[in-house]
């Protein structure tokens, strides 16, 4: 029987795959003697036009995990995207033949996934994603490249008006709940598929439940946690971006605590009013550093004295050329620290009390910068004060001091910034931080400081 020969260029070899809303067939340019993957759209079914949209964003996405679109047919019956075929299999063919995939693997693959979606998010136009499940990953060579952007869309076109078209057990749940979405989606779904390598189920089935990873025995803690924090229900619970979820993966692979061996990295801690813990911050902060082995200081950078009254108050105090070692923890004042050689020192920890006009150039020269801020109805004033200050800097990292769970979730919903923590309360700064939220923030942190 003779192969088709579609528009007087493409030779159909075999259909690929057969979805709700396309076919996608396996074609040979007859010209070119090469292979192409076209779409078949068709003009009767009720999303025709949403699905068209997917050769408008891959026209100007330039990736070579992603396929290239070349061309777009049309004829009565429907429309017809030519797109590069990718080769390879598919990431569920790839897992049910092995059964189960080695933990490097695993992290192996979800950070190269973390790579594709950040392209996405960050190009002029950012993408997002929106369906990311086994059959829309092809696997070559251990290479991971992401097929049908199908449910893909604009990020400047998700609002609560749009319609949503991920699958249903892989995408994330608010994409269902008519709310606004953004990249978080994304994470939820590289967590999904990370969850997917490691237990082998398939997820498409409605109503099916998912086993809480926690329960598996295929992975290490750090790796359950990391999958845990992205299928938060929550999106304000997940990792902001997908940037900290790669930066999370990398760190299990490299097994090294966090700016051990870098550079001297300098940290800046302001507050948006006085008394709102910026030195509690900074002590516990530069404590969580000295447990991890990571040579730290800590410099007073304000007026409150507090350094003073510690080195008053304690007696037989290790004091060396002003500096004084509480603790473990080595903190100077200003006006000594000029005269202190700060080189062996991993970590600079500059506490800058109160942010005002007068400190505020200092601490926006910090290579990390950390601002406090409460949420009380008498601290809003002070918050919207301060974030006024900062609003040009768009890597500031916003930590939320005395507020609960509950709370913080609804102040995330005003923030447009990705960079946001809840404080976990701990009376001691010098204490040992044993509760999982402490540890659990702290490791967040470090790793934010070290982007």
């Amino acid at each position: 029987m003779p192969q088709e020969i579609w528009f007087d260029k493409y030779r159909i070899i075999k259909l690929l795959g057969q979805g709700g809303t396309a076919e996608v067939y396996l074609a040979e340019h007859i010209k070119l003697n090469s292979l192409r993957a076209i779409k078949h759209i068709s003009k009767h079914h009720p999303l025709y036009k949403l699905q068209l949209k997917e050769a408008h964003i891959l026209k100007d996405l330039k990736h070579p995990c992603i396929p290239i679109v070349y061309d777009i047919e049309e004829d009565e019956d429907g429309s017809y995207i030519i797109e590069q075929y990718l080769e390879g299999i598919t990431l569920k063919e790839y897992v049910s033949e092995r059964n189960h995939l080695s933990e490097d693997i695993i992290i192996h693959f979800a950070i190269q996934l973390c790579n594709l979606i950040r392209f996405l998010h960050s190009v002029n136009r950012p993408v997002l994603y929106l369906d990311l499940k086994p059959e829309n990953i092809i696997v070559t060579d251990r290479t991971i490249k992401l097929i049908d952007f199908g449910s893909a869309m604009f990020r400047d076109e998700a609002d609560k008006n749009a319609e949503y078209y991920g699958t249903r057990g892989y995408a994330a749940p608010e994409l269902y709940n008519n709310v606004i979405i953004d990249e978080r989606c994304d994470v939820y779904g590289i967590g999904m598929l990370m969850y997917y390598m490691i237990t082998g189920k398939a997820l498409s089935s409605v109503g099916e439940k998912t086993e809480h990873i926690d329960f598996s025995n295929c992975c290490s803690k750090k790796l359950k946690r990391i999958i845990s924090r992205c299928l938060r229900y929550d999106p304000t619970q997940r990792y902001a971006s997908v940037s900290r979820l790669e930066h999370h993966l990398s760190a299990i692979i490299n097994k090294k605590p966090c700016l051990k061996h870098g550079p001297s990295v300098e940290i800046g801690i302001a507050g948006a009013q006085s008394r709102i813990g910026t030195t509690h911050m900074s002590i516990r902060l530069g404590s969580y550093f000295i447990r991890q082995n990571i040579e730290c200081i800590i410099i007073e950078n304000n007026n409150s004295r507090c350094l003073r009254r510690i080195r008053d108050r304690y007696y037989g105090l290790h004091n060396e050329e002003g500096i004084i070692t509480v603790s473990g923890i080595p903190m100077v004042d200003a006006k000594d620290g000029l005269m202190t050689d700060l080189s062996q020192y991993n970590v600079v920890i500059r506490d800058y009390g109160c942010l005002n006009k007068t400190n505020r150039e200092l601490f926006l020269q910090s290579g990390v910068k950390i601002l406090i801020l409460g949420a009380k109805d008498w601290e809003l004033g002070f918050s919207e004060e301060a974030l006024e200050l900062v609003s040009e800097y768009k890597d500031i990292i916003f930590l939320f001091n005395f507020v609960d769970g509950k709370q913080y979730r609804e102040i995330i919903k005003s923030m447009s910034f990705g960079n946001c923590l809840r404080i976990p309360y701990e009376p001691d700064p010098f204490a040992v931080s044993k509760d999982k939220n402490s540890q659990e923030f702290f490791r967040e942190l470090a790793l934010l400081c070290n982007e």
